[in-house]
Formats: structure tokens, sequence, C-alpha cells
């Protein structure tokens, strides 16, 4: 997940999906589209907008297009998982979050997981009390970075 949208030439489509925010961070990359006189299309995510309405928007898409979504944080992880139901792959789509982010981390010795809002170096497992040193290895399966041993 990037912190800013690449434009991607070359496609039949473009879709856009975002909350009011998230259409407004994407605005530059709209006009390029609009300048460019390709097709697109926006869907507007708002706070009562359930998931299944994305996934119907998105079923109805036709192969060459092009996903952008833009959504807080918390709704990003949701969003891809629904597109990649409907068929959009990690090349045809691009999800950027925006707002506090929740680091979460996996512990080696319990397996617990604990969610931190300031992702530092080290901390202690809220299970097993193991410190635990934050490293960069992300796990798709347990979306969670791993906490390894800090201190032997």
């Amino acid at each position: 997940m990037s912190s800013e949208a690449v434009f991607v030439s070359g496609k039949r489509k473009y879709v856009f999906c975002g909350d009011q925010q998230g259409i407004k961070i994407l605005s530059s990359l709209i006009e390029r589209v609009k300048e460019e006189e390709l097709l697109l299309e926006i869907f507007l995510i708002e706070g009562g907008t359930e998931w299944s309405q994305l996934s119907k928007f998105l079923k109805d898409q036709k192969m060459g297009t092009y996903l952008y979504v833009v959504l807080p944080n918390e709704y990003i992880q949701k969003a891809e998982e629904v597109a990649e139901a409907t068929g959009f792959s990690d090349e045809e789509a691009q999800y950027i979050g925006y707002g506090e982010k929740v680091t979460r981390v996996y512990c080696c010795r319990c397996h617990g997981i604990k969610e931190m809002k300031n992702a530092e170096e080290e901390t202690l497992c809220e299970h097993c009390g193991l410190e635990l040193s934050v490293s960069d290895h992300y796990s798709v399966y347990h979306n969670a970075v791993l906490g390894y041993v800090a201190k032997l």
C-alpha cells in the first residue's frame, strides 16, 4: 500500500473509490484522466455504504479497468478484500490509506496480536509479557508485522 496514487497509463477505464476526503486526495489524478479524455467512474463510499454495494459495483466492471481506492486506514484492508474477491489483482489496483494508522504486531512466542497506534521499535506483548522488537517483516495471513525477541 502506497501513500500517494501513481498514474498507470494504458488502461481501458479508471475507477476511483473513496469517501469525500479520499476523492479529494485523488482529485489531481481524476483531473489528469479527464484531460486525457479517458473513461472514468467515481464510486463514493460514505459512512453508511455497505461493502456489498462496493462489491456489486466492482463486479460490474470490465477487464482492463484500473482501480484507485483512498479511505481512512481503518477501512482500507476491507476495501482491498472486497476488490480482490471481485477479481481485482494487485496489478490492477492501488490502495491508499490516510489518517491514524494502527500497526498490528504478531508475537513470536504466544502468537498473540497487539495493536499499536504509534509503532515503536520495541514493545511488550500484552498476552505473554515478552519484550518484542517490532520488525518490518509483514505477514499477509496475520495482517501484522513480526515482533521477535528483543532481549534474550
